[in-house]
This record gives C-alpha cells, sequence and structure tokens, in this order.
C-alpha cells in the first residue's frame, strides 16, 4: 500500500475516533464549515452584486450575468459590444 494513502487512513480513522468520543469536537469543527460555508456563499453573492452594478455603471453589456461566478474563479471578463 502506498505510505501517503496508509498515512491518509489511518489520520481519518484517528479524527474518526476522536469526533466519536468528543462530541464537542464534532459541533465545533461542523460549526467551523458551516461558518466556512456561508461565508463564501455570502462572498460569492456580493461579487455578483458587484460585477451587476459596475457593469451598469459602465454600459457594458455582461453575458453571463444571469450565471453566477464560479468560486474559484473570482474575475470575470466583461465583453463590450
Amino acid at each position: 500500500m502506498n505510505l501517503v494513502l496508509s498515512m491518509v487512513v489511518i489520520s481519518e480513522v484517528c479524527f474518526g475516533i476522536c469526533l466519536w468520543h468528543t462530541p464537542k469536537l464534532l459541533r465545533r469543527t461542523a460549526a467551523y464549515l458551516l461558518t466556512r460555508a456561508d461565508v463564501m456563499d455570502a462572498a460569492n453573492s456580493e461579487h455578483h452584486r458587484r460585477i451587476q452594478f459596475w457593469c451598469g455603471e459602465l454600459g457594458v453589456a455582461h453575458e453571463t450575468l444571469s450565471v453566477k461566478p464560479a468560486v474559484n474563479h473570482p474575475v470575470v471578463r466583461a465583453s463590450a459590444h
């Protein structure tokens, strides 16, 4: 078995045992992950709102305004018509 794969499996087992024994840690981990997801959603919606505002201010037509930009692509290119 690959050394990296075995380390991942061992770390997942240890993490699972820790979470099983400590519900407080499970709640804290879940709260952290949910908060992070909420922040990413808020950032995406704010980015989309800014793109709409500046496209309107600059008079630029933006074909993808109805589609929200992807999380990993913060730059959205606008094409002038």
